[in-house]
Formats: structure tokens, C-alpha cells, sequence
């Protein structure tokens, strides 16, 4: 399902993406780095909303033909 949404290269930013934010909560547990995991919770929600609106041109411009 995500091989559809997703390119395959925004798939692997997208999976390091969500290894790092695993990393920057449980690296230390009594101080998280809140700002990395955010920064990069961001970078998750850019990625999947670049590869939405490209899929949505994408039917857009084959609908026309």
C-alpha cells in the first residue's frame, strides 16, 4: 500500500525518518530530545504531503488525456 502512495526513494527518507525519531525519545529516557523528534515528525508529514499532491496531479493530468 505505501509502494503506492509513496515513491520508493520518499519511502526510505520516510523509514529513516521514523527510526530516528524512535532514536531521539528512547536514546535518554529522563531527557528526550523533543526538538529533533519534532524536526523530524515534520519532516514525516512533508514527505507524505509532497507524495499525496503528486499523486493527485498525477490522476489529474491522466484523467484529461
Amino acid at each position: 500500500m505505501w509502494c503506492r502512495i509513496v515513491d520508493k526513494y520518499l519511502l526510505i527518507m520516510l523509514i529513516v525518518l521514523i527510526m530516528g525519531m524512535a532514536f531521539s525519545v528512547f536514546k535518554d529516557l529522563q531527557n528526550p530530545d523533543l526538538v529533533l523528534f519534532y524536526a523530524q515528525l515534520a519532516g514525516v508529514i512533508i514527505i507524505i504531503g509532497y507524495s499525496t499532491f503528486k499523486n493527485r496531479n498525477n490522476r489529474k493530468s491522466t484523467k484529461k488525456r
